[in-house]
């Protein structure tokens, strides 16, 4: 089976988008107008990344409001010193600063994706984020 076949069936049974589809080698599932959910995975290595965009936010050239990954980001060493690295939750802070913490992912589509979505569940139905 495709990775992305069980991704955009889990996405779309969520109730929580009004769109799911592939674009390019991604999944993206829209919230509303300007949040949208990416996920990106590399079958050959694993390596994947699920993040929220938020296209009204400030930051030039980077929309990513959080999410999930195993990128290293050369040069944060906060994030190298965690048990988990490299792959980790990552967040703005009120300044746009990126803070990261561990996760349990580790790249398996169908077991993060549930996580994911609970997560983002949460996000869309609380003012205050969590973090």
């Amino acid at each position: 089976m495709v990775w992305y076949t069980a991704a955009i069936q889990l996405l779309r049974d969520s109730g929580l988008f009004r769109d799911v589809q592939i674009q390019g080698a991604k999944v993206r599932a829209m919230l509303d107008e300007t949040r949208f959910l990416d996920i990106h995975f590399d079958p050959t290595t694993g390596s994947y990344s699920y993040a929220l965009i938020d296209l009204s936010l400030p930051y030039p050239g980077d929309k990513h409001l959080f999410g999930w990954d195993d990128f290293p980001h050369p040069g944060n060493q906060s994030l190298h010193e965690l048990a988990s690295f490299p792959h980790h939750f990552q967040w703005r802070d009120a300044d746009g600063n990126w803070l990261f913490i561990e996760t349990s992912f580790c790249g398996n589509i169908e077991a993060d994706i549930p996580t994911v979505l609970e997560y983002l569940r949460n996000f869309v139905t609380s003012d205050d984020p969590g973090w």
